[in-house]
């Protein structure tokens, strides 16, 4: 388990705490199958995290390598390097405060009752879903099909693609075939085509992601997304 994280399963925090933080969910899934785990936790390889306060966490933090179904910080929880979550297994974070990491790639179940503030933002898949109380600042958002719900603002230099937003004011947008994309991301990335007009003038294409598995590498492992682009680690 995670230092400074009580563990469930090593019976630190009781079936009665998890039970009265999931009530702080605003997701019904969340709350209906984390309440269903707990009946056959036994079986689980995975374990349950809670912590009273703060949490920071001086490295990286990914739930699926840290065998951790769910996440409970009652607090602010700060992680210095990426933050990750999956979708299978599935993994449940709830944070009732703000949270902070130097870049998020998120496929799991995301809770943040406050404000959410990373450089990178990436969404993976679409069976599970992000839920942010406050504002979200990014300096890159790419929610790919990823569900992203947020109370206050998105707040961001870049938003990529349509993502599948729920938010009061949706952001301006830059297309995955808009040519602005080798503004921020490498051509091995990206499926470019370069051709030429009906006046044998050079045009470029961009038509979306070439891969993506790449892309979530380099956010994980702090690394830029295009060769000319500088970063404040």
């Amino acid at each position: 388990m995670i230092a400074n994280v009580r563990s469930y399963k090593k019976n630190q925090v009781s079936r009665a705490e998890v039970i009265t933080a999931i009530g702080l969910s605003h997701n019904d899934y969340m709350i209906k199958h984390v309440t269903a785990a707990l009946d056959e936790f036994e079986g689980y390889t995975a374990d349950i995290g809670f912590v009273d306060g703060d949490l920071h966490i001086p490295g990286g933090l990914d739930l699926t390598d840290e065998s951790v179904y769910l996440l409970v910080v009652l607090g602010d929880l700060v992680v210095d390097g990426a933050y990750g979550d999956d979708d299978y297994p599935e993994s449940f974070l709830l944070v009732t405060g703000n949270m902070r990491a130097r870049d998020i790639v998120t496929g799991g179940w995301l809770e943040v009752h406050g404000d959410l503030s990373t450089d990178r933002l990436i969404g993976d898949y679409n069976d599970c879903s992000a839920h942010i109380g406050g504002d979200v600042h990014a300096r890159l958002f790419y929610g790919e099909e990823h569900h992203f719900t947020i109370g206050g603002a998105l707040i961001a230099n870049a938003v990529i693609g349509r993502p599948r937003l729920k938010i009061a004011t949706p952001p301006t947008a830059i297309g995955l075939a808009d040519l602005r994309m080798l503004e921020h991301f490498d051509r091995d990335l990206l499926r470019v085509f370069d051709d030429h007009d009906e006046n044998d003038n050079a045009i470029t294409y961009v038509d979306g992601f070439h891969d993506f598995r790449e892309l979530k590498r380099r956010v994980n492992a702090g690394l830029p997304l295009r060769a000319a682009e500088t970063r404040d680690n």
